[in-house]
């Protein structure tokens, strides 16, 4: 039935009514309602109408450039592949092992479904160009929400793992059938029982371009076309052969390339090309200047990611934070002087950058430096607020003020990114939508879904982000908590924070702790009431596009959208 529905959106385009998470879910259910199925099946439904919709798309990409997430098969015993790098099988007849050779023979590459996360941001950077993931629902609830259903080949074989404390299956394919993984369904995903491919528009290339574009080779091009030749480093071997003068460079170029999604420059090369495309075929107003060349567009999207990771070095020197892309944090290894220096550097290089833009007459250059100007003034008030609140002690915060300080730290490069890549294109951002309403709440919004994000974790490991959520920064989660609990509530609230905070707490002490911080704060529904602030926030940004005469262009901040503030995503 799933297939029946999806194939001539493969041809015609998916309907605008599917497109959102509540869509989707509305026309799973219609399925399961005409196959007499049950409630509980309408997630399972939504992950096959979207696999289907993939099918032929992942069974024809190139060798290497596709990923299968993979479990444990159920029967493999121990503990010893909870860390490792393949999947765990039960001996050469293994389900999971038939599933892992004929897809290492296809050309797919395998790795453990515990690297779902991860897989996603590889494949925003442009790593692959396919996932399929073979994890349990509400894991793969949680990795593929982070992206939009029907833009990016991602497809789910979800299964629920057999209670051990039930008894062992007497064989593989007993127990993958009692964990409702069909062999068959996965190979013929894979391509290996057949199917066939469609042309499906995306965004692969571009984010692939983005992300290619902090290489140190083209860092290094850059810099030659700008006439600053060694401005962001090059290939100059190990640090020990690096001559003083070129260290600041040096090492700002490897921040650079150390990892991140690269969706700012992404969000810039997609709007430019979006709105030139767009006035080429004549929508919006014939007013304006001729786009700039590609190159300074190119160029540009540098320079926001620039401006990004040098805010990001920044930050973390301020709130002594360890580890950044799953290295120790520039000042941890370098130390906080040369750290400080790199974050400068950084930011006078994309100010270079900018300044050096090519083809461009005064008036777009201006506005470009004050596209980028603006950001950082305002994500320096931002975080100046957030230190300054953490530095006054009375930890009195209300949920517009944390708004507030989320809206001017964490939207200001949502709106430079898309305005600089607008503005180059040949109009001012304010004639194509409202850029600066919706950047606001795509910001927003994306920051309270973090803090639900972080907070729906493993607190009891990671005391670092407990005591961020728990008064260390004006989290909305903290507002709400200080503004819903009563008097007793609050002040055992402030105790348990204060504690939690303590450097030498030994670690059993932090989880007792931060399970009563559970209790407050469902006491208090501060979940419930920060993911419908969300969801607000979502509605705001889609309604301040709304008027968008640039068909492409919309297309592009609904997709931004949909990545940053999926619909749905902060419901418990």
């Amino acid at each position: 039935m799933a297939a029946d529905l999806v194939a001539p959106w493969r041809t015609d385009g998916v309907p605008s009514s599917v497109r959102s998470g509540g869509g989707l879910r509305q026309q799973a259910a219609l399925l399961v309602g005409r196959a007499g199925g049950r409630v509980d099946h309408v997630g399972w439904t939504m992950v096959t109408i979207v696999s289907e919709y993939w099918r032929g798309r992942l069974a024809a990409g190139p060798s290497g450039r596709r990923l299968l997430l993979l479990p444990d098969c159920p029967l493999c015993l121990g503990d010893e592949h909870q860390a490792a790098v393949v999947p765990g099988t039960c001996g050469p007849a293994c389900g999971i092992a038939t599933i892992w050779a004929a897809a290492r023979d296809s050309g797919w590459t395998v790795e453990p479904t515990s690297r779902a996360v991860a897989a996603i941001g590889s494949l925003l950077a442009g790593q692959y160009d396919g996932i399929l993931g073979v994890a349990r629902l509400r894991d793969l609830e949680k990795a593929f929400g982070m992206l939009p259903a029907f833009t990016l080949p991602v497809a789910a074989v979800p299964y629920e793992p057999i209670d051990q404390d039930e008894g062992r299956p007497g064989s593989c394919a007993a127990a993958l059938a009692a964990e409702a993984i069909d062999v068959e369904w996965v190979l013929g995903l894979l391509g290996v029982a057949g199917g066939t491919a469609a042309p499906v528009g995306d965004y692969l290339p571009l984010l692939r371009e983005a992300a290619e574009m902090f290489t140190p080779p083209a860092l290094a091009s850059l810099a030659e076309q700008l006439a600053a030749p060694g401005l962001l480093g090059s290939d100059a071997g190990p640090a020990a052969e690096i001559a003083p003068l070129d260290a600041a460079a040096a090492m700002s170029a490897d921040f650079l390339a150390r990892g991140g999604k690269f969706l700012r420059p992404f969000i810039t090369l997609a709007a430019f090309d979006a709105v030139v495309a767009d006035r080429r075929e004549g929508h919006g107003s014939s007013a304006g200047d001729s786009p700039a060349p590609r190159e300074a567009a190119r160029a540009a999207a540098v320079a926001i990611e620039i401006f990004h990771k040098a805010s990001l070095v920044h930050d973390d020197i301020e709130d002594d934070d360890a580890m950044r892309y799953g290295r120790p944090t520039l000042h941890v290894e370098r130390g906080l002087a040369s750290a400080l220096n790199a974050g400068d550097y950084l930011l006078g290089a994309g100010y270079r950058i900018v300044a050096g833009l090519p083809g461009l007459a005064a008036e777009p250059l201006r506005d470009a430096v004050a596209i980028l100007a603006d950001a950082h003034v305002r994500l320096a008030r931002g975080q100046g607020a957030e230190l300054w609140w953490r530095d006054a002690g009375n930890q009195r915060l209300s949920p517009a003020e944390a708004l507030a300080i989320y809206g001017l730290k964490t939207s200001p490069a949502f709106e430079a990114a898309v305005a600089m890549g607008i503005r180059l294109a040949g109009l001012q951002p304010a004639s194509a939508a409202a850029i600066d309403r919706y950047a606001l709440h795509v910001g927003t919004g994306f920051q309270v879904l973090n803090d639900l994000k972080d907070w729906g974790g493993d607190l009891e490991n990671d005391r670092r982000a407990a005591g961020d959520l728990l008064g260390g920064r004006p989290t909305l989660l903290w507002a709400l908590a200080l503004q819903s609990l009563e008097a007793a509530g609050l002040a055992w609230l402030r105790a348990i924070a204060a504690e939690a905070r303590r450097q030498e707490l030994p670690a059993g002490d932090a989880a007792a702790l931060l399970e009563e911080a559970r209790g407050l704060y469902e006491r208090a529904g501060v979940v419930p009431q920060a993911a419908a602030m969300a969801a607000e926030q979502r509605r705001s940004a889609a309604e301040a596009i709304s008027g968008c005469r640039l068909p492409r262009l919309r297309e592009v901040l609904e997709f931004l959208l949909d990545l940053a503030v999926p619909e749905g995503a902060g419901n418990p």
